[in-house]
């Protein structure tokens, strides 16, 4: 336990710092290239004066991650796995910014490429847990219930949408400077928290993860100088999606997620409205973020106010986990 701590606190500093260094050396490169985020029209007109800040920023934690892991040993079949779910959704977003910064466009990948690029991606993680891990992905476990259910062949279909559902919802939550840095800061700790005794390993991942974030979240909050874009925010939900599954956890997404759910269900809510009310719509914009935004509340209130709502939901899992599982 004394070795695992020892790795865990090391690893937390190296992965910290090497964010923050590998930011701060090449953001003056994403600015020569002229690599600036192209801000959508018909989002809020605030946003406007962002156009042009540097976007693609999500590299530098991916990458800090990466080596941080590899230097400290902390290599497993495991691990593999959540590289395979970060790496493969984080290289669709970087496809996704890369045609946006090259096209000179606010979209990159349309909808259907995605899709068809993350059900592959979310295929090849699921064979190997089951093949390689001998997961049995069948047998979940549900809040609030100390009995875990069978769900047979039909988890496979769940656990495919939970991995799009999830790799989405972080890409929708990246709508703020410093939000989903903010946001998934707790949720990787209590990540940390729940595999320190059970998965050692996903334990150390998840804290690098946070170390990480926090490195860049120092550049990435209000005003942001640089942004993770695409390939940062779905190198996040593939990573915590396929963390949860290892754990047998994919029910408990919707409350350590909460913050992910809600940005989800309000554009979900939104469409609906609009296309079955005659144009009405229930937010001022969707996701909620921008709702917030145009009642007036400034970009840092509803960072801290998301922030602090994602710890407390982060604790009741945390809580709910070691009670009921």
């Amino acid at each position: 336990m004394k070795n695992i701590a020892n790795v865990l606190i090391l690893s937390f500093l190296f992965s910290f710092f090497l964010t923050v260094l590998i930011a701060k050396y090449s953001i003056p490169y994403l600015r020569k290239f002229k690599l600036g985020q192209n801000i959508r029209d018909d989002g809020p007109k605030s946003h406007l004066s962002k156009a042009g800040t540097p976007t693609m920023g999500g590299i530098f934690f991916v990458l800090s991650i990466v080596i941080t892991n590899l230097i400290f040993r902390n290599f497993s079949k495991q691990i593999l796995a959540i590289f395979i779910g970060m790496i493969g959704f984080s290289s669709i977003g970087f496809l996704d910014d890369f045609f946006k910064l090259i096209m000179k466009r606010s979209l990159g990948l349309n909808e259907k490429q995605k899709l068809i690029i993350q059900f592959f991606i979310s295929i090849v993680l699921i064979v190997y847990l089951e093949k390689v891990l001998k997961l049995n992905l069948m047998i979940q476990k549900i809040p609030f219930l100390q009995q875990d259910i069978n769900f047979g062949y039909f988890i496979y279909p769940i656990l495919v949408f939970v991995m799009l559902a999830v790799s989405n919802a972080t890409n929708l939550t990246d709508g703020l400077d410093g939000l989903s840095s903010s946001v998934s800061i707790p949720v990787f700790l209590s990540l940390g928290v729940i595999n320190l005794f059970k998965h050692p390993q996903i334990s150390i991942f998840s804290f690098i993860f946070m170390a990480s974030l926090m490195g860049f979240v120092m550049f990435n909050s209000y005003p942001a100088r640089v942004f993770m874009g695409d390939t940062g925010s779905m190198a996040l939900g593939g990573a915590i999606a396929t963390i949860c599954i290892i754990d047998s956890m994919t029910f408990y997404l919707p409350i350590i997620g909460f913050i992910y759910m809600i940005e989800t269900l309000s554009v979900i809510i939104q469409v609906i409205s609009y296309k079955t009310r005659n144009k009405k719509r229930v937010f001022l914009m969707s996701p909620i973020h921008h709702h917030y935004e145009l009642k007036g509340y400034k970009e840092p209130q509803i960072v801290t106010a998301f922030a602090v709502i994602s710890c407390i939901f982060s604790f009741i899992t945390v809580y709910l986990y070691f009670i009921f599982c």
